[in-house]
């Protein structure tokens, strides 16, 4: 039985991931993060595990701070290094190993385009930006894995969009106003919103260690963007609720700052294309398909 291994095992992703590849007939080990326990690895120190890592046939890694969170100095400090030293740890160990593993995929985000990028279709070849804070965390990320790659892994930068579940990230906090009837557009709902269903985005990555030409950044998003004002209206619709409370920009700067500039009102219109070229195929390509599945993930 092949052996991967997965950081971030206890997020809603990597709850939802680890349960699809043991479907698939893997066996998923999970390192953690200063912890203890069998595997254990600790950015602040620069310890891992070595013999750990030894033999695996994949490495996945998803762990880090939290960005759902009001960015002050101190989380946005935690946010980028957790990201920068965990993964360059990870990189390079995998890099030293003796039986080094087949594929190292390393989560980013489509942040790495930037974030207000009104008008324009982007891919895998589109520019990249370290416009905001996002985008300097994205591009560190993408970079620190860059000694397992220079090492001959191949190595998968998996750029997600807004993840859709009800179980965990941007949905679970939406629902219990939409559930209520209080639920809208948020800003003018004219910005383009690049989105995934959990379940689609664990296909993605299973896809993604099996699939030998898969390497490089490749766009976790559904091939059909929507604005964020369809995205509340099919939300409601999905739900059998109104939705006429709009959330004015100013409201959610103040509630959030930063952030809300950076996720909640970001102007991305994202595609998969890496992923179609390589004959991946979405379950729930359009955001009708895709909500009454996410409620139940």
């Amino acid at each position: 039985m092949k052996r991967i291994i997965l950081t971030g095992a206890h997020g809603f992703v990597g709850k939802a991931l680890q349960g699809f590849l043991e479907s698939r007939g893997y066996q998923v080990e999970a390192l953690r993060s200063r912890s203890t326990g069998k595997a254990t690895m600790n950015e602040a120190t620069g310890w891992i595990d070595r013999d750990f890592l030894e033999n695996a046939f994949a490495v996945i890694h998803l762990a880090g701070e939290p960005i759902a969170q009001r960015w002050t100095a101190k989380t946005k400090n935690n946010i980028l290094e957790s990201r920068r030293q965990g993964t360059r740890l990870l990189a390079e160990t995998l890099a030293r190993l003796q039986n080094p593993p087949s594929v190292f995929v390393s989560m980013s985000g489509i942040n790495r385009y930037g974030y207000h990028r009104p008008n324009e279709i982007l891919t895998e070849t589109s520019p990249t930006s370290t416009a905001g804070f996002l985008g300097e965390v994205s591009s560190a990320w993408e970079d620190s894995t860059q000694p397992a790659h220079q090492s001959g892994i191949r190595t998968v930068n998996v750029r997600t969009g807004v993840v859709l579940a009800a179980s965990g990230g941007a949905l679970k906090t939406m629902l219990p106003a939409f559930k209520l009837g209080l639920g809208g557009r948020i800003g003018s709902g004219k910005q383009m919103m690049s989105w995934i269903r959990l379940g689609d985005l664990v296909r993605l990555i299973g896809w993604i260690v099996e699939t030998p030409q898969c390497q490089g950044p490749i766009n976790a998003v559904s091939p059909q963007p929507v604005t964020q004002f369809k995205f509340a209206q099919i939300l409601a619709k999905t739900l059998h609720r109104p939705s006429f409370c709009p959330t004015p920009s100013w409201a959610v700067k103040l509630a959030l700052g930063q952030m809300a500039e950076e996720t909640l009102l970001a102007d991305l219109a994202v595609l998969p294309e890496a992923a179609t070229a390589s004959g991946f195929v979405f379950e729930t390509p359009s955001i009708e398909s895709a909500l009454p599945r996410a409620l139940q993930e």
